[in-house]
């Protein structure tokens, strides 16, 4: 009898919501903290390192306007309005925040701050003077921020995932990929700069983290938008291609040109709309008395682009003299059969170069 194998079950993980996760984080690191002297290093990077853990990025974008109007600049406070959550610098918010409740922070703090802000404030974006177009943006960016947010949901629960299939499985549209990109991207930038130790201000920010963390992390959020981009690639290579919009057939002959009536040989253009999508196409030159004959290359039929017939069979198209006796060749024309009009062109001997475009020369005799 064969033994049963027992295998352990890994317990599921309970997700922990931001107001659980507030609640936790406040039990081991309290409240925010009060100075009344000038803060010493450790101080700074213990109050940097409170922020990023109870802290998010509404908190940070209120900080940074409070600053920002506490100096006199108002139109610059409007401006951050216009600035996505992606570019809000969190630790220069962290260093406004402190810099507004009046404390005294080491020398490169408050440059370090400015440079962030003016970065930020020069990726905002150009007001929607249209409120139909404001409309569908605040629809388009109300989908990017749920999507955004199971995807923080994921991170925060330190899951393994991948991206890219997560994307796929929720069939989500190629565009929300680079919100994605956007959004994480000046995280993992300013991970990269915390993990060569280059900033001071970041390398202070990021001293809870040691250098292995933070390897791990920059190699996690550049997976994760090296998955964005590659699925924002694929999906747009297999998206069905759009259908072209139907021409309307005014537009199409729009500026064709043709001789309506001939009183020299009593005969008159048959309307031009009939061209369009005809196999078979007659034409007569009352100047230089030439008959032309398009036959169409597929199924699809002839059509017309401007003052020029298209979609014809090079081979099986031709223009040819009429003779002395115009007459007896348009008789034949208009009233002879598809036996009479296959022998026409072999009965007519003087070849001339085909006769593509029409003019106000140019009578539509008939179409098959």
């Amino acid at each position: 009898m064969a033994k049963r194998v027992m295998t352990r079950r890994t317990p599921k993980k309970i997700r922990v919501s931001r107001s659980e996760s507030y609640i936790i984080n406040q039990k081991y690191l309290g409240d925010e903290k009060v100075f009344t002297e000038p803060l010493t290093s450790a101080q700074y990077t213990g109050a940097l390192t409170w922020y990023n853990y109870m802290c998010d990025n509404s908190d940070a974008r209120e900080y940074i306007e409070t600053y920002l109007k506490n100096t006199n600049r108002h139109d610059a406070a409007k401006k951050l309005k216009r600035v996505s959550d992606s570019w809000i610098p969190l630790t220069a918010a962290w260093v406004c925040r402190m810099l507004s409740k009046g404390y005294e922070l080491p020398e490169s703090a408050r440059p370090f701050a400015e440079k962030c802000i003016t970065k930020a404030l020069d990726k905002a974006k150009e007001e929607d003077r249209e409120t139909t177009v404001v409309s569908i943006q605040d629809r388009i960016r109300e989908r990017q921020h749920d999507i955004i947010a199971e995807v923080e949901g994921m991170i925060d629960d330190h899951e393994t995932f991948s991206l890219y299939d997560w994307l796929k499985s929720n069939q989500i549209p190629a565009q929300y990929a680079g919100g994605i990109i956007e959004k994480y991207r000046p995280w993992l930038m300013e991970l990269i700069e915390a993990y060569e130790g280059k900033d001071p201000q970041l390398k202070e920010a990021y001293r809870y983290m040691s250098r292995k963390e933070l390897k791990d992390r920059v190699m996690f959020f550049n997976t994760l938008i090296e998955d964005a981009e590659r699925y924002g690639e694929v999906t747009k290579k297999t998206r069905a291609p759009r259908k072209p919009r139907a021409v309307s057939v005014e537009k199409q002959l729009k500026h064709l040109r043709y001789q309506k009536e001939s009183k020299e040989y009593k005969i008159a253009s048959i309307n031009p709309e009939k061209i369009l999508g005809a196999q078979e196409l007659w034409l007569f030159n009352t100047k230089y008395k030439i008959v032309t004959v398009f036959r169409a290359l597929d199924r699809g039929g002839l059509k017309v682009n401007r003052t020029s017939i298209t979609g014809y069979d090079e081979k099986a198209s031709l223009s040819k003299g009429c003779g002395r006796k115009p007459e007896v060749v348009l008789d034949k024309l208009q009233n002879g059969g598809k036996i009479v009009l296959r022998k026409l062109m072999d009965d007519l001997k003087t070849d001339k170069p085909l006769q593509v475009r029409l003019n106000e020369n140019t009578i539509i005799m008939k179409v098959m």
